[in-house]
Parts: C-alpha cells; sequence; structure tokens
C-alpha cells in the first residue's frame, strides 16, 4: 500500500468517525427529548389520575337531598 493510499484511507476513515459522532449526538438528543416528553406525560397521567379519583369520591358522596323522591 503506498502512502497515498493509506492517507486516502485515514481521510475515509475520519470521514466516516465523523458522520457516525454526528449521528449519535443527533440520536442522543432525540433520546433526551423523548425522556422529557415522557416525564410530562407521566405527570399529567398521574394529575389526571387524581381528579378522576377526587370526581369519583365527590359523585359517591353525594349529599341526601339528592336522592330522588320515591315517586321516581
Amino acid at each position: 500500500m503506498s502512502q497515498s493510499d493509506l492517507e486516502a484511507r485515514i481521510i475515509e476513515l475520519e470521514t466516516r468517525i465523523s458522520h457516525l459522532d454526528m449521528a449519535m449526538n443527533d440520536m442522543s438528543m432525540m433520546i433526551k427529548r423523548q425522556w422529557d416528553r415522557i416525564d410530562v406525560l407521566e405527570r399529567r397521567n398521574h394529575l389526571l389520575s387524581e381528579d378522576m379519583k377526587r370526581m369519583n369520591s365527590y359523585m359517591n358522596t353525594a349529599p341526601e337531598d339528592d336522592v330522588p323522591p320515591p315517586h321516581y
């Protein structure tokens, strides 16, 4: 292998490494954004679940005067 062949191969490998490094950084940023979004959705889900529990509790503790008259 000649010196110019070795230099061309090194340049090709460095170019590939550079592209792989950029792709890895892009994927890493995408994964971080997805985890951030998942965290937000989990918090919203928890809040909605708590709201549903409170609503259910409220509906089950209706005052006695809300009972329909016996003729219904």
